[in-house]
């Protein structure tokens, strides 16, 4: 017998225990037997393929320490979620401080008080809104004798006086947006510096056109020192402080007018007293009217660069 599974005798135990044998593929009681079994190599094939899946086969770059390609694009997808879960949470930290930067302020305003310090800026303040009051009274009190020598015709004196507040305006507009940029201190001794070298050079003008000229250019400083001033000082105030202080700070600028008025009418009356260079130099007692009147913003000058910034400012 070759083959045990192809065998033309089968035998079989009858109920006597007798074994009976049947042959060619027919058995004692009529049925046929099965005779075309697999072969075993078939057999073995089929069990150890059996329940197998492609995908739980090893990577073979497994053994040499190379990541499967499905996990290098799973890295990059988590790593992509979290980039965007800290950008999100950094933009609500930075929108949380921006709305609590208001009372974070206030709070350090309070802590801080009212003491010397801002009595101390009050003054220096004073005295930069105090030249600008000053300057806005010069031109009206040096026209009269200044025509003299300038030969200055009704319809020049109209136009002087209508450049030097436009150029305030000018000034005050542009200034005001730069102090938001650079800083209000450092804005300040810019517009305090402007006004002292051109209202200085003024003083010495013999023509009415480079007259008209200076008196421009300086109000263009001493026109940005009147927002820089209040908003300068108000953020060194605590809340319940403000209204009151920056009330009485307005009144610098009417001692700015008294200034001048004075000022005027001590000098100007003099009109004989001055001297001659050359000829083409007259100094008369109206120029030195004029060169008295830089004392507000060179004492203003002066103070603000021993002041401190803003706190508002830094803090922003």
């Amino acid at each position: 017998m070759d083959d045990p599974y192809h065998n033309n005798v089968n035998q079989q135990m009858t109920e006597g225990g007798q074994y009976t044998y049947t042959q060619d593929g027919v058995g004692q009681d009529g049925y046929p037997y099965q005779t075309n079994y697999p072969q075993q190599d078939e057999d073995a094939a089929s069990d150890a393929t059996e329940g197998a899946d492609e995908d739980d086969q090893m990577y073979e770059g497994e053994y040499q320490g190379i990541p499967h390609p499905d996990e290098i694009k799973e890295a990059r997808r988590a790593a992509r979620l979290e980039a965007k879960r800290k950008a999100r949470l950094a933009a609500q930290y930075e929108e949380e401080e921006e709305e609590n930067l208001p009372e974070q302020y206030e709070t350090i305003m309070e802590d801080c008080g009212h003491g010397r310090f801002q009595w101390t800026l009050f003054f220096v303040l004073g005295l930069a809104l105090m030249a600008d009051g000053v300057d806005g009274f010069v031109v009206g009190f040096v026209m009269p004798s200044a025509e003299k020598d300038m030969c200055i015709s009704n319809a020049d004196k109209g136009l002087l006086g209508l450049l030097v507040y436009v150029s305030m305006m000018v000034g005050a507009l542009v200034w005001g947006s730069l102090c938001d940029k650079m800083g209000r201190r450092k804005c300040l001794i810019y517009v305090l510096t402007i006004d002292l070298v051109f209202s200085f050079l003024s003083c010495f003008a013999q023509g009415y056109g480079f007259f008209l000229f200076l008196r421009f250019c300086s109000g263009f400083g001493i026109g940005g020192s009147i927002p820089i001033v209040y908003t300068y000082f108000a953020e060194f105030l605590q809340m319940d402080k403000r209204g009151e202080h920056l009330s009485w700070l307005c009144m610098f600028w009417m001692l700015g007018g008294l200034y001048a008025s004075f000022t005027a009418w001590g000098i100007i009356p003099h009109y004989g007293w001055g001297f001659t260079i050359g000829t083409q130099f007259q100094m008369h007692s109206w120029r030195l009217f004029m060169f008295v009147c830089l004392f507000p913003a060179l004492a203003a000058l002066i103070g603000i660069v021993f002041m401190p910034e803003s706190p508002r400012f830094l803090l922003e």
